[in-house]
């Protein structure tokens, strides 16, 4: 496959043929299609070594081993999982599945603020100004259009079902101090 792109002096590897503008990929498959769909496969999961270095960069997914296997797979699961829920939200509110979790933190999820008081009310005067703030409230609005629609969804999921309400929960009393002790 030949592709036109711009030089990179920091692209690594060797050439396959030195054809300046040009960069050519080759692929070995058994697959029966077209060479333009075989290209756009392969190349679709050339992708997956970046996944892999921003769960182990931005996730905390290197070097941790619990004594057994399924503790481990248990607590890479749950890693992947919250990849899966930062993707989502990246494609829902944020509308760029391009950052990265370090930059959506110094991005969107860290911000300055105060409690204060307006009134008699209490209220979270965060410190951020124009485009910035601007920017947070429209991220707040895709926010609270996601939420709404899932809280709906929910709804409309669980209508069929009944549910049964518990008794409260008590607590016991403890039976090493309820027993007087004689001395």
């Amino acid at each position: 496959m030949r592709e036109r792109i711009r030089e990179r002096p920091d692209a690594k590897g060797r050439k396959l043929f030195d054809l300046p503008g040009y960069t050519f990929h080759t692929v070995v498959t058994t697959l029966d299609r077209p060479a333009i769909e075989v290209w756009r496969f392969y190349n679709g999961r050339a992708d997956c070594e970046n996944r892999l270095k921003e769960l182990k960069h931005d996730y905390g997914a290197d070097g941790f081993c619990l004594n057994a296997f399924d503790g481990t797979e248990a607590v890479f699961r749950l890693i992947c999982a919250l990849y899966n829920l930062v993707a989502a939200f990246k494609a829902a509110v944020t509308h760029d599945p391009a950052p990265q979790l370090s930059r959506l933190r110094t991005d969107h999820f860290v911000a300055g603020a105060i409690v204060g008081r307006d009134g008699r009310e209490v209220v979270l005067r965060l410190g951020l100004r124009g485009r910035y703030r601007d920017r947070f409230a429209v991220l707040l609005e895709r926010i609270e259009c996601t939420a709404r629609s899932t809280v709906t969804q929910l709804r409309n999921c669980l209508e069929p079902l009944s549910f049964t309400a518990s008794r409260p929960w008590r607590p016991r009393p403890s039976p090493r101090y309820s027993r007087a002790v004689p001395l």
